[in-house]
């Protein structure tokens, strides 16, 4: 399943984003595709709000890893800043990708063939001015 969509504004994208996290049973890995600033830490901190989530969210680009609770556990990472699989293996990358709970990565290029065998849901936000984004969501195959 495919969906796309045109959001015009950041509350546009709060509400995609807020709609999409009513369809989440609590074990999805979502993985995030967009250039900096195109609104993929938005889109996880309103899925997380609407999941009950109170902690602030945050970029974890420094941390590599952010975990939060709410209805669901979770886990919240960005890849931007690794530079090979086993960097990841070092930090238990995938011994997060097994437990419960919503697992969100940004910057998902460098382990998507390493998850190939599991079910993910793909997002891709693209910019198209400063406040306009395209919001693709792709489920299974």
């Amino acid at each position: 399943m495919k969906l796309k969509t045109i959001s015009n504004c950041e509350n546009d994208t709060i509400e995609i984003a807020q709609n999409f996290a009513q369809e989440l049973s609590g074990n999805e890995i979502i993985l995030l595709y967009g250039e900096l600033g195109a609104g993929k830490t938005l889109f996880v901190k309103s899925v997380a709000k609407k999941l009950k989530c109170h902690d602030e969210i945050t970029s974890p680009t420094f941390t590599l890893m952010q975990t939060y609770q709410g209805k669901f556990n979770i886990y919240h990472f960005d890849l931007y800043r690794i530079k090979n699989i086993l960097e990841l293996d070092n930090i238990g990358f995938f011994d997060y990708i097994e437990k419960d709970g919503i697992k969100f990565i940004e910057w998902p290029e460098i382990i998507k063939d390493t998850i190939n065998g599991l079910n993910f849901i793909e997002i891709y936000i693209k910019k198209l001015d400063n406040t306009k984004r395209e919001i693709i969501i792709k489920k299974g195959d």
